[in-house]
């Protein structure tokens, strides 16, 4: 009972169309003159200005009116029947439209004054596992769809799915731009999606029970079945490793963004940018700098995380503030990456939080070198100048600034000179200031005022 509640549930040829009409159909939908070959036309040249425009809308709209679903089925439809003159034709008008796309969208990027890869460009060069799932499950819908007696809705959404004209067109961009990479991905995705679409589509057809060509030779029907499976494996195995990888790198970035978050506690710097590579990763440090101890710890602690542990870190830093412009540029490149913390502030809002100390910081230096330059002068004792401002609070706990100054003297200076000087660098800073003078040759620990004499 059961068995066959599950038979009457799945049933696909109880509403299915006449095998005729089927065969009608998919002829209908792989021919490459007339109206296909002008929608064919209009759909590369809306995919390439979606892709290059970085508009998802536009290349969604370039996979609604793609008719390359037509060819691709029709070889299914072919391999089902075992009819060897329908699969080359369908080939062949496959060939022949695949051909037209990569030339018309190449000749269009080469056209194009914006050459940059977008993120949609970016996200059709390396397919995985997953795009195999979705060919295929796309591929039986479709099938199903087209063999009804009245036609669905389903084949838009596979068209969407399995986005057959996007990658083509990204294909020319690689092309156009001379770029391996760009080229072999986007093409390798449009074939899995190719191979898949029709693998599924043989099979719904094969359970349909489409009728088979007059004249069916033994040979042929083994010869197909292994170019089946050795195209499958083919096809297969490259994106399951695509996938590993994809999943491996999502890992690593989970990983390094938390180690950033939980491990590298910074108050006065910013961590901009990261990039992991086989042995390192490395962070780019903008700010007061760590100290060789802070690296240590960090590196200790990166061996709590299973993807990090065999990396040796690299900090860049340096000692000085950033310019306005360096951090707009930091910025500029940061926001074109899109890129995002955990908690959602892009890196213009991480910045602009941390620019204050930056600026702080180049004005402290500017004070500092003032003040040295006009001490050899002034006051001709004075040796070394050293100093910054400095963030206390005092016993209630509100915070103050203040701006600290140590001044090594080659002589003892009196309590008057000492008040001269203090007076002198307070003209200087906008902050209240303290002074300590210590003797060039006396305890290097004593710089409480040993320089002063009562």
């Amino acid at each position: 009972m059961a068995a066959k509640l599950l038979k009457q549930l799945f049933d696909l040829k109880s509403d299915c169309a006449p095998m005729e009409e089927i065969r009608s159909r998919i002829e209908n939908d792989a021919a490459i003159k007339g109206a296909n070959l002008a929608i064919l036309i209009m759909a590369i040249v809306i995919a390439s200005v979606g892709l290059n425009m970085n508009s998802t809308a536009v290349v969604i709209g370039a996979m609604l009116i793609s008719p390359l679903m037509g060819g691709i089925v029709a070889t299914g439809y072919g391999m089902a029947s075992y009819d060897v003159r329908f699969i080359r034709r369908s080939l062949i008008k496959l060939f022949f439209q695949v051909l037209f796309s990569l030339l018309a969208s190449m000749l269009y990027f080469t056209l194009s004054p914006i050459s940059t890869a977008s993120s949609e460009i970016l996200a059709r060069t390396e397919p995985t596992i997953w795009d195999v799932l979705i060919a295929f499950c796309g591929g039986i819908a479709g099938a199903v769809g087209n063999t009804r007696i009245e036609k669905s809705n389903v084949i838009p959404g596979v068209a969407i799915a399995t986005a057959l004209m996007p990658p083509l067109c990204t294909a020319g961009y690689g092309l156009a731009v001379h770029s391996a990479k760009y080229f072999c991905g986007a093409l390798y995705l449009f074939f899995i999606n190719s191979f898949f679409i029709a693998l599924s589509s043989f099979l719904i057809f094969k359970l349909l029970a489409v009728p088979v060509s007059e004249r069916v030779d033994p040979q042929h029907i083994l010869r197909q079945k292994a170019a089946l499976w050795i195209l499958g494996i083919f096809v297969t195995v490259p994106s399951v490793y695509m996938a590993y990888q994809s999943v491996n790198q999502d890992i690593e970035q989970t990983q390094i963004k938390t180690f950033i978050r939980t491990e590298v506690h910074l108050d006065h710097a910013n961590v901009v940018s990261y990039n992991l590579t086989h042995t390192t990763l490395q962070l780019d440090l903008v700010g007061v700098p760590l100290s060789a101890y802070q690296i240590d710890e960090l590196q200790q602690s990166l061996q709590g995380y299973s993807k990090l542990k065999d990396r040796k870190l690299k900090v860049v830093q340096d000692n000085r503030a950033l310019s306005r412009e360096e951090v707009q540029q930091i910025i500029t490149n940061k926001i074109g990456e899109g890129g995002k913390t955990d908690e959602g502030q892009s890196y213009k809002e991480l910045v602009n939080k941390y620019y204050p100390a930056y600026q702080q910081t180049e004005q402290d230096k500017k004070i500092v070198q003032d003040i040295k330059k006009q001490a050899a002068i002034l006051f001709p004792d004075i040796q070394a100048v050293q100093g910054g401002s400095l963030l206390a609070a005092d016993q209630t706990g509100t915070a103050y600034q203040s701006f600290v100054m140590t001044i090594t003297v080659k002589r003892p200076v009196t309590a008057a000179e000492a008040g001269t000087i203090r007076k002198w660098i307070q003209s200087q800073v906008r902050l209240p200031v303290l002074v300590m003078i210590r003797l060039a040759d006396g305890d290097a620990e004593a710089v409480y005022g040993d320089g002063i004499v009562p």
